[in-house]
């Protein structure tokens, strides 16, 4: 059995060429890594790994069955003996970029695993190849390593992955694929492990592969399992192998001060990868390290580290980046995170300080409205299966029968008056909104204002039609309309004052209980991961009527928009209770505001 890989302690400049020295990567790089896998392991191995004398090899496509059999037992070797592990895929231009990283690592031995057909000569031409073992006793007798099988969801493979360490190691396999190191046999172990112990296990099919056919051998041979061809399937490298052993080598010192976010649709070699440089791994449910609160704390612990996301669900590098920056501020909204849905609902209070006449919200003072908002939102919490955050949506601006002094039919409430609200809601884990009731001005020019207010994490950004009144009108005359190109100018400065300031994702509410009340309401824009855009259904009415009209919303409602709807204390005949608002309307909405 060859030495286990020791961790002596060197200085820079006494580091032998037989040791994995791990790369110091820049602790501003906020990247994305993604492409086929192949490409992802040079990459992450590039960042991650300055030198390795011995790297890991996984030929094959990862996503096919067989490979996927092997791909376990390569993540565990990886991590297990802390380097690189690469993917060498099919056809002649899978060979060049992983010779190019082998040559950068100055890796001279390569542990094998995948199909025999590969160009394995290729990469023998001028280093060793060791056939990866297959059984636990192989790892053990080969490696010096000691692992155990688990077996887990097809979903849950990454996270496995990212769970493993050199100290708690296992071979991971898809439920229902047929791997699983126990079921390898030691006839197949011995073949692709001359220097295996003897084991009691019996010969017969990898069970890890299923029967080996003419198309996966590479070899014209056909088998059914039972005989020496049973161990001529995709990792049948022992033929091909100019090693018996593995050579002794140094493991790296310390581990990767990096953090790699992944999600279940992430390469899980590239997993492997980053666990044996001892990176830490976060798995999100999306791929926006905003998402949740675990991932906010794990890119704000590692502030002054890389920030690598795995594969394509991260977007662009330069919205990774923008959203890794927000998240290395730490502070997140109420209920956790840094994105407002769909990690959250909410249900809010609507209203202005000065009285009750304008809603709920005035009728009590800031204290005994904070305490109300939470009661109320906890009503809905048995019925969804999110946390339903206490939310204000607080009138900020006011249509008026008066022209004003600036003859704009709004009468704007001073930043002074608002800002003990916010201050309270801030306090009590409230979420606010502030609304505007533009008159015959534009929205944009009202909510420059309020840029104070609208540049704290928790505050976002209400508007509504029904008083955006053209020359002429007044208001309760008649329903206001907008241009969509006049919302999209209000989303588009919300959106950029929220990236230029690392603020967590706002919420940028638009009401609308008739059609025209948006002029071209398809050309809205939601593109902008800074906001979560939400059309809010604030007719008021019978549960038929308002129900009806929710459906017509719905019917032409544009892509990447949250649906919320408002509840009327007095209008509503009657007014549904939080059970019946979430189980009647459909879809459930995202917020809920009472009036």
């Amino acid at each position: 059995m060859p030495d286990a890989p020791s961790t002596g302690e060197q200085t820079a400049g006494e580091r032998p060429t037989d040791a994995v020295v791990l790369a110091t990567g820049a602790g501003g790089d906020r990247s994305v890594v993604a492409g086929p896998p192949a490409r992802e392991a040079v990459e992450l191995s590039h960042a991650l790994f300055e030198r390795s004398p011995v790297a890991v090899v996984l030929a094959g496509y990862p996503n096919e069955p067989a490979v996927n059999a092997e791909l376990g037992r390569a993540a565990a070797a990886a991590v297990g003996l802390h380097v690189p592990l690469l993917v060498l895929e099919p056809g002649p231009a899978g060979l060049a970029p992983v010779l190019d990283e082998l040559h950068r690592l100055g890796a001279d031995t390569v542990l094998g695993y995948g199909d025999a057909a590969a160009d394995w000569t290729g990469i023998t031409a001028t280093r060793d190849l060791l056939a990866g073992p297959l059984s636990p006793e192989a790892f053990s007798a080969d490696l010096g390593l000691t692992v155990r099988e688990q077996v887990v969801p097809a979903a849950d493979l990454v996270t496995a992955v990212s769970a493993l360490t050199a100290d708690d190691l296992a071979v991971v396999a898809i439920a229902g694929s047929g791997g699983g190191p126990s079921e390898a046999s030691e006839d197949d172990a011995a073949s692709v492990a001359p220097s295996a112990a003897p084991s009691a296990q019996s010969g017969g099919t990898d069970p890890a592969t299923g029967p080996t056919t003419e198309a996966d051998a590479g070899t014209g041979a056909a088998t059914d399992g039972g005989t020496d061809e049973a161990a001529e399937g995709p990792h049948d490298l022992a033929s091909l192998a100019t090693l018996d052993e593995l050579p002794a080598f140094t493991a790296p010192e310390g581990s990767a001060a990096a953090l790699v976010l992944a999600t279940a649709a992430s390469s899980p070699t590239s997993i492997a990868t980053a666990r044996a440089a001892g990176a830490q791994v976060e798995v999100l449910p999306t791929g926006d390290p905003r998402a949740t609160a675990a991932a906010v704390s794990a890119v704000h612990r590692n502030v002054g580290a890389p920030v690598y996301g795995i594969g394509a669900d991260f977007g662009s590098t330069e919205d990774f980046a923008a959203h890794a920056a927000v998240a290395a501020t730490g502070v997140e909204l109420p209920g956790g995170g840094q994105t407002v849905f769909p990690g959250r609902r909410m249900v809010a209070l609507y209203g202005h300080p000065s009285g009750p006449y304008l809603g709920a919200l005035g009728e009590q003072d800031v204290d005994a409205t904070m305490a109300r908002v939470k009661d109320l939102a906890a009503e809905y919490q048995p019925f969804s299966d999110e946390p339903v955050v206490p939310a204000l949506d607080l009138i900020a601006t006011v249509a008026s029968a008066d022209p004003g002094p600036d003859g704009d039919y709004s009468s704007e409430t001073p930043v002074e008056v608002l800002e003990p609200w916010v201050d309270a809601a801030e306090k009590a884990g409230v979420y606010v909104v502030l609304d505007f009731q533009s008159g015959r001005t534009d929205f944009l020019s009202q909510v420059r204002r309020y840029e104070e207010l609208l540049a704290r994490p928790s505050v976002g950004l209400a508007l509504d039609p029904e008083w955006r009144l053209m020359p002429g009108q007044l208001p309760l005359q008649q329903i206001g309309t907008v241009d969509a190109a006049e919302i999209n100018a209000s989303s588009a400065w919300l959106a950029d004052l929220t990236r230029d300031r690392n603020l967590p994702q706002k919420l940028f509410m638009v009401h609308q209980f008739r059609l025209d009340m948006i002029g071209d309401r398809a050309a809205l824009d939601t593109s902008r991961s800074e906001l979560a855009v939400t059309l809010h259904a604030d007719g008021h009415g019978t549960p038929g009527q308002k129900l009806d009209t929710w459906a017509a919303l719905q019917g032409s409602m544009p892509a990447g928009v949250w649906p919320s709807w408002k509840n009327f204390y007095d209008e509503d005949q009657p007014m549904l209770g939080p059970e019946e608002t979430y189980a009647l309307v459909d879809p459930k909405p995202w917020l809920v505001t009472y009036q």
